[in-house]
């Protein structure tokens, strides 16, 4: 049985933080960073009073019939459905560990991005290629490679609108947002080690942007990250929060 995504979106309007991170402070050491996304890059910048979680759809209409699809997550299964029925199920061997609506492609129509886990492949010329090829390294201990892919309707069907190769540094968990308000989604990613424990917090966080191909990480902070949190704040701004 799947367990439908539940995006957390909070109705009240700019109230005092935001309580999943206060919470993970209480237990944490890290103090709380706010950045924005400037022409200069992302710029650190006062804490803000209050503020909004950037919320993402639950529901959105990726086929066009006027009938909104949902997301549905259990045990690394991601499956689209239109109301109780699953139309589009990932495959056994992806472990799929977040899934969410939205248009990173910037044609206008939404469709889902998903963060997978799969068993590792080389690119085919790396066949031909000495020491294994360029992205050999690009896995876990146990084979597994991270890759973003974004699925959608085209054709008549559910398919693969893009898909990542294997990431040479794994995306622990992402979001998205308009960061600077030109009417472009961006990407914001939280990124270790393929042999990374667990436990380590990450190592990076990167902003990207769509290319027309593909993503280009634009901005990158090092550091330590536990979460990261999107907020609006009154001002419309729009910031990104980690401890």
């Amino acid at each position: 049985m799947y367990n439908t995504i539940r995006i957390n979106t909070l109705r009240k309007s700019f109230f005092p933080l935001l309580l999943s991170l206060l919470a993970l402070l209480l237990l944490s050491p890290l103090k709380l960073h706010a950045w924005e996304l400037t022409p200069q890059g992302l710029q650190p910048v006062p804490l803000p009073a209050s503020a909004e979680p950037v919320s993402l759809p639950v529901q959105a209409d990726l086929n066009g019939d006027g009938h909104p699809e949902s997301l549905a997550l259990s045990a690394g299964r991601l499956a689209i459905l239109s109301a109780s029925r699953v139309v589009w199920q990932s495959r056994e061997d992806w472990r799929v560990s977040q899934a969410a609506f939205n248009d990173l492609n910037r044609d206008g129509a939404p469709e889902v991005t998903l963060l997978v886990w799969r068993p590792f492949r080389p690119w085919p010329v790396d066949r031909w290629l000495p020491h294994g090829g360029r992205i050999a390294g690009f896995h876990d201990a146990a084979g597994e490679s991270c890759h973003l892919i974004l699925i959608g309707w085209k054709d008549g069907r559910y398919r693969e609108l893009w898909a990542g190769s294997a990431l040479a540094e794994p995306i622990r968990a992402f979001g998205t947002a308009d960061l600077n308000g030109d009417g472009r989604t961006e990407l914001i990613t939280l990124e270790g080690w393929y042999d990374d424990p667990p436990s380590k917090t990450a190592s990076r966080l990167k902003v990207w942007e769509w290319n027309g191909f593909g993503f280009n990480a634009v901005y990158t902070l090092e550091g330590r990250f536990r979460q990261m949190q999107i907020v609006h704040i009154q001002d419309g701004r729009v910031l990104i929060l980690a401890p």
